[in-house]
């Protein structure tokens, strides 16, 4: 082979290297690019969301909390102080109509007085959840 052969052999194939260091970074660049638009629209979206919100989610959020927090903390004392029993319904039936057909088909104890305040588990439920997200959201910051 000649030299002149083997030059010519050698920078085509650094060309060509080249040119494929070059079309790999430059779809690096495109790809990147539009990953920066994706995650813009994004953001952009959830700022909308969140300007959406408003004031009126706030206000039921907040509602929610305060009457959770009226059950599980104040209700109990204010409550202690009058001798008001509480009805309850001791053997409920279940199912989709045993609240308004229950005493009909059922042959349980009916409805009992109970002296005190009835916590309901749910009640408990929310509070916990709202303790965690108030608790939880203050670490982040």
């Amino acid at each position: 082979m000649s030299m002149e052969l083997i030059a010519m052999l050698g920078g085509s194939l650094s060309g060509f290297v080249m040119k494929l260091i070059a079309a790999q970074t430059q779809s690096q660049a495109a790809q990147l690019e539009s990953m920066l638009k994706k995650q813009g629209v994004a953001d952009d979206s959830a700022d909308r969301a969140a300007k959406r919100d408003g004031v009126a989610g706030q206000v039921v959020r907040r509602t929610i909390a305060l009457c959770t927090l009226f059950a599980v903390i104040f209700a109990p004392f204010i409550l202690a102080f009058f001798n008001e029993p509480v009805t309850i319904e001791a053997n409920p039936t279940g199912g989709i109509f045993g609240f308004i057909f229950g005493n009909l088909f059922s042959k349980g104890n009916g409805w009992v007085e109970l002296q005190g305040y009835v916590l309901l588990p749910e009640v408990r439920q929310t509070m916990l959840a709202l303790v965690g997200f108030y608790f939880g959201s203050s670490q982040v910051k």
